[in-house]
């Protein structure tokens, strides 16, 4: 599951789990109520139930059973950018065997993220693609994986310019050899359906139901992040008609384990 990340590239893609598969430490946040808007004008539905529900999966036994203590889970008006950049903080905590996960579910600009007390028109108050990044280079885990269902969010994969330099992609800023993986919703220019007969958002159902099993596409009891791009790709592109095509980049082998079943 998402707790058996790889912690070696060279360990044998043959069906035997690994010895040591060392922590995880998450941070998940789902925003659908946000401060500055109303279901008419921009609140979504589902967000903060797919934050939940990826919770209930790193809580349970085939998501590793993760500690309460290392899963910061933040929703709706808990989702400040003041206390989402608090939570990442947690990342500092993880050692050179472990990984780090960060899962938002809600709204995206081009460059960031959208928080729940976000205003139009103040820049300020986004999580940027860069605070991401600086979160994720301060930790020592040698595994990092960013998912996002959020508009645009395809944006990750480019480079952006801010007010103080030119700030690349996640995963070409940081060379300190650890893995880094990013699973995107969507393109930059595409939006993120949320899907009222799945109750969920398109992406994040089919990344759940592909990493409890349906992305195990050769049977060998292991869903590898080639594996699983190759089973949400379609799914999504069809569920929601062409309109949103997910995006898995940075700096990984194709046989990256990312659940043993």
């Amino acid at each position: 599951m998402l707790t058996n990340l790889l912690l070696s590239l060279s360990l044998l893609i043959g069906g035997q789990k690994p010895a040591s598969t060392g922590q995880t430490y998450a941070v998940v946040i789902g925003i659908s109520d946000y401060q500055a808007l109303t279901y008419a004008t921009g609140d979504l539905r589902f967000a903060d139930r797919d934050a939940q529900q990826v919770v209930a999966f790193l809580r349970s036994q085939v998501g590793g059973n993760v500690p309460v203590s290392h899963i910061r889970l933040l929703t709706n008006r808990q989702a400040t950018q003041a206390t989402i950049q608090q939570a990442l903080k947690l990342f500092r905590q993880a050692g050179a065997d472990d990984r780090v996960i960060l899962y938002f579910s809600g709204h995206g600009m081009p460059d960031s993220f959208v928080p729940y007390d976000a205003r139009p028109g103040d820049q300020g108050r986004l999580l940027t693609y860069e605070a991401i990044k600086a979160a994720f280079h301060e930790s020592k885990a040698i595994t990092k994986l960013c998912i996002a269902d959020a508009c645009l969010s395809g944006g990750m994969t480019q480079q952006q310019a801010n007010r103080r330099s030119s700030a690349q992609t996640i995963a070409s800023t940081i060379h300190d050899g650890s893995n880094v993986a990013m699973l995107l919703a969507s393109r930059s220019t595409q939006n993120a359906v949320e899907d009222g007969r799945l109750a969920g958002g398109a992406f994040t159902y089919f990344l759940l139901k592909g990493l409890t099993g349906r992305g195990d596409l050769d049977g060998n009891g292991i869903v590898t992040i080639r594996e699983l791009h190759k089973y949400i790709g379609p799914q999504v592109r069809k569920r929601t008609r062409g309109r949103q095509t997910p995006v898995f980049y940075g700096r990984f082998s194709d046989n990256l384990p990312l659940s043993y079943l």
